[in-house]
């Protein structure tokens, strides 16, 4: 009998059909699959900016193809640097400079004299993005970076300022950037310099450094509750101090003196400022209120104290005093890994009406109730 060729006996055939395509795609997949992989572990990359970096820092000091000429003078001076420049390269990095030399090949800036000094510098973060800076050179590289717009070197000057708040120099630095960070309107190092200087102040007290505070910088410090130091004594010293030598106007001195914290003063010391400080004696009408409040404070049980005044104000709350009666000192050199407890005992409490009462304090510092980012890093042994 007779079958179509389509018919059920010629089925194996198509399956035989089906099943070899199917062998075909899937040798196809693994063979891509094994080129790609081949692909992924013959990849490389090849890098060779450094000396593209050398080549272009070249291109600066030998002036080579130059199309820009930049004159840089000095305020006060005659002397003028001379920069044969790249165009292109110059608009790239800064659009206040691409607008300056519209059209134009030659171009004179005046800059105050310690910005001109680090023109060489700024002009080759333009070409080779790096710069190498110290603590004295942070401001006038950072003003160049505000003035031709140049964000990256901006924001890398500010984080170097951020970052080197603690180091040493011999004049002191944290006042000035403070100050620069007002002018120029960089909340976040202004606020950096600010706690800086707060948590440091009694090391700011006894520099050259704290002359050069600002009327305005001085008030805010004076506001705060979180000032390290030795006691409240030695602040009203050193703003007297900041009085004599600055002169300010009545206004400004008679705010200074009134946020000094008179009950955290001894009532002994406390007589001895009314006969014997400068700046009492010219002032004294201005803080008497608060003087016979602090000799209150003193004279009366803290909970009688509390019924007839407001305790909760700033003016009877302790900053962080490094005084012995206030505390004790307690080095650790490797907050990462000491594990250590001590006990030492301070006054109850700041009033005078206390003195004799002691409060023991136990504390314990270990590294395990650091949270798990500041936590060390071990090696795990592998089994």
């Amino acid at each position: 009998m007779a079958r179509m060729p389509g018919g059920w006996p010629g089925a194996p055939w198509c399956w035989r059909c089906c099943g070899a395509a199917i062998l075909l795609l899937l040798l196809t997949v693994h063979a891509a699959q094994r080129a790609e992989l081949g692909a992924d572990t013959a990849a490389a990359t090849i890098n060779h900016a450094p000396a593209l970096l050398q080549r272009l820092q070249g291109l600066l000091q030998q002036g080579n193809g130059s199309d820009t000429v930049l004159r840089v003078r000095p305020a006060g001076s005659d002397e003028v640097q001379v920069f044969h420049a790249h165009q292109l390269l110059l608009a790239l990095q800064s659009d206040v400079l691409d607008g300056l030399l519209h059209n134009r090949s030659d171009l004179t800036l005046d800059e105050p004299p310690d910005s001109a000094a680090l023109f060489d510098k700024f002009i080759r973060y333009l070409y080779c993005g790096e710069v190498s800076l110290q603590l004295h050179q942070a401001i006038p590289l950072h003003r160049l970076a505000s003035k031709y717009g140049v964000a990256s070197l901006q924001r890398g000057v500010a984080e170097y300022m951020r970052s080197h708040l603690a180091s040493e120099s011999s004049q002191g630095h944290v006042v000035g950037w403070y100050h620069y960070a007002t002018r120029v309107g960089d909340a976040g190092l202004q606020e950096s310099c600010l706690q800086f200087l707060a948590w440091n102040l009694s090391a700011v007290l006894g520099s050259a450094e704290w002359a050069t505070v600002s009327a305005e910088l001085l008030l805010l410090l004076l506001e705060r509750s979180d000032l390290v130091l030795h006691n409240e004594l030695e602040l009203y010293g050193a703003v007297e101090a900041w009085l004599a030598r600055r002169q300010p106007e009545a206004r400004v001195a008679e705010r200074a003196l009134r946020a000094i914290r008179y009950p955290m003063i001894a009532p002994s010391h406390l007589f001895q400022l009314q006969t014997q400080s400068p700046a009492m004696l010219r002032h004294r009408a201005a803080v008497q209120d608060l003087l016979f409040q602090a000799f209150q404070f003193h004279a009366a049980s803290p909970l009688h104290f509390a019924k007839y005044f407001d305790v909760n104000c700033s003016m009877f709350l302790p900053r962080n005093y490094l005084a012995p009666a206030w505390g004790s000192p307690w080095v650790i050199n490797n907050p990462a890994r000491d594990d250590r407890s001590t006990s030492f005992q301070t006054q109850l409490g700041p009033s005078s009406h206390d003195a004799g009462k002691r409060v023991t304090w136990n504390v314990l510092f270990s590294p395990r109730w650091l949270p798990v980012s500041l936590r060390p890093v071990t090696g795990v042994p592998a089994w």
